[in-house]
């Protein structure tokens, strides 16, 4: 009877630890399926809103980490990271929208052109708007 108990046990641990070892697991298998693409801005143009019109501006170019994991995506941008969502794809072609659904990332990762686009000051009243930005990017896997 007491080595039954025992045995029970013992299997119940057992189970417990395999469950726990699959969970401790589980990111790092994630964390393998992502991508990372280092982008480097070709050229872009901003919208910014100043007296109550819109007023174009050149953009300096600038560098992208791109995280491409589905819809646990994101970029970073000096030290702003944005999160993305990844999970939709046309023709091998990604497209990432974050949470407000203002930014766009449409990636070819055949090629590795990519296109951002920013659009919440275009929905945006009064005399505060965000700016708009459209950029296009040249990005290597690493």
């Amino acid at each position: 009877m007491a080595l039954k108990k025992n045995m029970e046990i013992r299997s119940a641990t057992i189970r417990k630890l395999t469950l726990l070892v699959m969970l401790l697991l589980s990111p790092l298998v994630i964390a393998q399926e992502k991508q990372i693409w280092k982008c480097q801005q070709e050229a872009g143009i901003q919208l910014i809103w100043e007296n109550s019109a819109w007023r174009q501006m050149d953009v300096e170019p600038i560098t992208m980490l791109l995280r491409l994991g589905g819809k646990y995506s994101s970029y970073r941008m000096s030290e702003e990271e944005i999160l993305l969502d990844c999970s939709n794809t046309l023709n091998g072609k990604v497209s990432c929208l974050d949470s407000f659904g203002s930014k766009l990332i449409y990636i070819d990762p055949t090629s590795g052109k990519m296109g951002r686009t920013i659009l919440l000051g275009a929905a945006e009243a009064g005399n505060s708007r965000s700016a708009l930005a459209t950029e296009a990017y040249n990005c290597a896997k690493l």
